[in-house]
Formats: C-alpha cells, structure tokens, sequence
C-alpha cells in the first residue's frame, strides 16, 4: 500500500514504472518467469494509455487509499486544545480552549518565551511523538488562515515563526482565495478549491506523513508532506484580521 502512495505522489508514473522495468523486475528468481511476463505485459500496455488518464488514475487510487487509512486506524478524533502560552496577546482564545479569534483587544498575558510576539497564531497544549492521530478545524470564520503542526522548538517572533515559513512546521493556507501547503518557506500552490469549511489533519508520526484533508461530502484528499521528525509535533493556527477558528474534535467519532 505505501508503495502505491509513494508511486501517486510521483510526477511522472509512468517513468516510474518504465524505471521498475530493469529495477526490482530483475531482481526475481527464475522460476517466476510468468510474474515477469505479467508485469512485462502491464508496461507494455501503459504505454499506450495517455499521461492524463494515468495521472487521474492514481490520483484517485491516492485519495482512496489515504481515507482508507484514515478510517482503518482511527477512531475518535483527538481532543486538541490551544496553549494560551503559546498565544499572541492580540489572539483571543475561548475558555474551552478551542477556539482562536482576531481581537482588537491586546489580552495581557505575561510576556514568556513560548508566546508567540509577531503573528495571531498559537500551539496545541498537546504533543504527539509516535502512533496515529487526526482532528478537524473549522475555518469557516476566517478568510485567511493556517492549519498545520508545529516543533516547539518554532522560533516565536519574526517571519521564521509563521507556520510553514520555517523547517520547523508545516502548514496549510488559504490566502487570497487561493491555497497552498507549504515547509521551510517553500510553498506548493494546489489546482483545487476547498469546498467545506472544516480541515482534517491526519498525522501519521511513526511514517512521517502529514495529511490534509477536506470534509466535504465524501472526504477529499488535499495534500501529504513526508519526512522523518525529529521532534514532538503540536497543532498550529494562525488566524488573520477579524477571522476566527474553531479546533473540532474529542468526542467526534468517524
């Protein structure tokens, strides 16, 4: 199955499968002559399909087996909660700690290391160091955002402690109606239009795989960052002028 992940996140497929061709294919014992004949046959046949019609293939074997796994290894979204630590002194945080709003109002918390000084943004008390984890954000209140997770070794003030702007976080964003995922300040724009308003972020530690997903109805697979982390990873938003966002999650069941 991950090997199919991998191969649906290639920008070319089918050169990844001509590759295969004098690759692992090689490697089989002679008494698997017929295996080789099947997967010989199968790239002969590829080559005559269109790059399109293979590209929308696996884009869609892609976004099934992600929300399979989804559905397989979770049962009940994480309960995430901000750290009013962590929060801008113009990020207002309810009681319940799950939702983040602009406030024209400087909330006077203590100035502290872990509080962040330039950006309306805030961490998860919550860390998560191994296993399988998601929970959703309902950005329908802002029409500017960030969604994604953080080190906490994030720096707290200046362009290095925005989400995504750093090597320390990755994020999703909506700026200008427009959308992008984006790491150490490298951002990929994406050919596609958020229909809903709630996010899910599926982490997978153990795999090193962030996932974003957009509720609509079904689920739709927006994007994946893969890496090995190295440190304990919180959830992150950042919240602009006006705009508010609201953590989902906790007695949610899929």
């Amino acid at each position: 199955m991950r090997d199919i992940e991998e191969l649906c996140n290639m920008m070319d497929p089918l050169t990844v499968l001509q590759e295969s061709d004098t690759g692992d294919l090689c490697d089989t014992e002679d008494g698997d002559d017929e295996d080789r004949e099947r997967h010989e046959k199968l790239l002969h046949d590829a080559g005559g399909l269109n790059m399109a019609g293979i590209s929308h293939t696996l884009r869609t074997l892609s976004d099934i087996i992600l929300r399979v796994n989804v559905h397989i290894y979770e049962r009940e979204a994480e309960d995430i909660l901000l750290d009013v630590n962590t929060a801008h002194n113009y990020l207002h945080v309810s009681g319940d700690r799950k939702i983040a709003s602009w406030s024209d109002r400087y909330q006077n918390r203590p100035k502290i290391p872990e509080r962040f000084q330039g950006y309306l943004q805030a961490l998860s008390s919550q860390s998560f160091s191994s296993g399988r984890h998601y929970w959703d954000v309902d950005v329908g209140g802002s029409d500017k955002w960030i969604v994604g997770m953080s080190y906490p070794s994030i720096d707290r003030k200046g362009l290095q402690s925005l989400i995504g702007w750093n090597n320390k976080s990755w994020g999703l964003v909506k700026k200008d109606k427009k959308y992008l995922v984006i790491h150490d300040g490298k951002g990929i724009h994406l050919p596609i239009n958020i229909i809903s308003n709630r996010i899910r972020i599926y982490l997978d530690y153990d795999a090193g795989r962030i996932v974003f997903y957009d509720l609509c109805d079904p689920i739709r697979y927006i994007r994946t960052f893969t890496t090995t982390f190295t440190e304990p990873l919180h959830a992150g938003v950042w919240v602009w002028d006006g705009g508010k966002m609201k953590i989902c999650g906790g007695n949610q069941k899929m």
